[in-house]
C-alpha cells in the first residue's frame, strides 16, 4: 500500500514526464499535442482551486457559526476533523501553523 506521501511524489512524477513529453512534441512542431496537454493542465488545475474554494468556503460558514453559537471546536470536534486530513503536508501545517 502506498502511502500518502510517495502517491503525491508519484503524480508529481507523472506531471514532469507528461510536461517533458509535451515541450518534446512542441520542440518537435507537433504544436496541437502540446496543446491539449497544457488546456488539460489549465483544466485540473481550474478544478482543483474550484474544489479548495469549495472547501474553504465550507470552513468559514462552519467558523461563522460556530462564532454565532459562542463557542470553539470542542477536543473531539477538533480531533475528528484533523483526522480528515489527507494532505500529510496539510496536517503538518495545522500542528505547526511556521511549518510552510
Amino acid at each position: 500500500m502506498t502511502t500518502p506521501i510517495e502517491a503525491a511524489l508519484r503524480t508529481q512524477l507523472v506531471e514532469a514526464v507528461a510536461e517533458r513529453d509535451a515541450l518534446r512534441a512542441q520542440l518537435e512542431g507537433d504544436l496541437p499535442k502540446a496543446t491539449r496537454w497544457l488546456q488539460r493542465k489549465v483544466w485540473r488545475q481550474a478544478h482543483a482551486l474550484d474544489t479548495l474554494n469549495r472547501r474553504v468556503t465550507r470552513q468559514r460558514f462552519v467558523l461563522r457559526t460556530l462564532d454565532q453559537l459562542g463557542r470553539s471546536l470542542t477536543t473531539a470536534e477538533f480531533r475528528a476533523a484533523r483526522a480528515q486530513i489527507a494532505d500529510p503536508l496539510l496536517g503538518v501545517r495545522i500542528d505547526d501553523p511556521d511549518a510552510a
